[in-house]
């Protein structure tokens, strides 16, 4: 039986405030000038997402009466149910594209895994799209987009290593994104950055 972590009370909050009418999904697209093989998504996936940033390969566990919602690892993990390939259908324009998009921010995410997905979309012009789906309990939209910069060819090959525990998660390789926002709310907060601010 794995073991459960806490889920931070602002990330439980987001997945409470979770409805068919308003999902609390965080959606990002992302154009490429060229086709992208799928093969080579998985493998960026994989080595880039889901073996650095441990919280890709976890689910939400608990949530009863008497505890809040944790995190646990999913020991079905798959891959390749968190990766789809679909074809935008003729002609292939942004606006074909937009009514996509539209359809996957309107569709939950299964809570019996890992709260993402990504669809990798073909036929988008001479390119593709990559449209990232990722529920916001498990990151917000500043560390979505560090995480997606991590996909890159281009991005700085400094990126943080696990802790000691084992804890690289999304959580704690953003603090300082989350502090800088933080201190934008809160100016007064840039005297004690010592805390937790997330």
């Amino acid at each position: 039986m794995s073991s459960v972590h806490p889920m931070a009370a602002a990330d439980a909050a987001w997945l409470h405030m979770d409805r068919p009418t308003n999902r609390m999904i965080i959606v990002s697209v992302l154009m490429l000038e060229a086709p992208l093989d799928v093969d080579r998504l998985r493998r960026i996936v994989a080595e880039r997402l889901v073996a650095r940033y441990p919280r890709f390969r976890q689910r939400v566990a608990g949530g009863g009466p008497l505890s809040g919602p944790g995190w646990e690892d999913d020991p079905d993990f798959d891959l390749d149910l968190h990766i789809h390939r679909v074809a935008l259908p003729a002609p292939g324009d942004e606006a074909a594209l937009q009514e996509l998009v539209g359809h996957l921010m309107a569709a939950d995410l299964d809570h019996d895994r890992p709260l993402w997905t990504v669809h990798l979309v073909e036929g988008c012009g001479a390119g593709c799209a990559l449209v990232f789906r990722l529920h916001h309990c498990v990151a917000d939209g500043m560390a979505l987009a560090h995480v997606l910069l991590d996909l890159t060819d281009g991005h700085p090959a400094a990126r943080p290593e696990p802790s000691a525990a084992g804890h690289s998660t999304v959580d704690t390789v953003l603090a300082p994104a989350r502090a800088a926002a933080h201190v934008a709310r809160h100016p007064g907060a840039a005297l004690d950055l010592g805390r937790d601010v997330a």
